[in-house]
């Protein structure tokens, strides 16, 4: 199933939040012991979680998590994922958080609500792995692991865009608190 596109307060906000978010040269980190194995969880059927936009970076794949965070994640991977809602065990202000193969998690405040557009629930115990290099996992209810790091299927040597660098990056949410690198 294609679902249409979300509505354009919602792509709006997700991409000023990652255009902004791209600018300088993060350098490439590790995966913390600590972080989740999102690879360990099956996958869902991706086409129902597809979402057609106007533009690539407009497209992707939509979802929800039980406890309320609603997710982009771009059909362009250096765009990664982009999440609005509840930040369980992050300050109370923020309501958003994001992440790429070009820039470290990060956390902050949209001033927007989530328009109603449909975001299927990604159940827990599942992950979600469109195969470009962005992987997001709800490992419970109340939590969600997203991990970006360059795929497997491109060449050993794919060059680095000319003002980012590619790396291994990530975030957890859940009660117990947020980690990102």
């Amino acid at each position: 199933m294609v679902m249409p596109a979300l509505p354009k307060a919602a792509v709006a906000v997700g991409a000023a939040v990652i255009a902004a978010a791209t600018l300088g040269g993060p350098s490439a980190q590790a995966t913390p012991p600590s972080f989740p194995d999102v690879g360990a969880y099956p996958p869902i059927d991706l086409g129902d979680y597809r979402v057609q936009g106007a533009h690539p970076s407009t497209s992707g794949w939509a979802f929800r998590t039980p406890s309320g965070l609603r997710c982009q994640l771009s059909l362009i991977a250096e765009l990664g994922v982009f999440c609005q809602g509840p930040l369980p065990g992050a300050q109370a202000e923020l309501d958003m958080v994001s992440v790429s193969l070009t820039r470290p998690a990060q956390f902050g405040r949209s001033g927007t609500e989530v328009g109603d557009a449909i975001y299927p629930l990604l159940p827990t115990g599942t992950k979600i792995a469109p195969d470009n290099g962005v992987v997001c996992a709800v490992p419970s209810d109340d939590a969600l692991a997203c991990r970006a790091e360059k795929p497997a299927s491109w060449p050993s040597d794919t060059p680095d865009p000319p003002d980012r660098r590619y790396g291994e990056h990530g975030f957890v949410v859940s009660p117990s608190g947020t980690q990102a690198f």
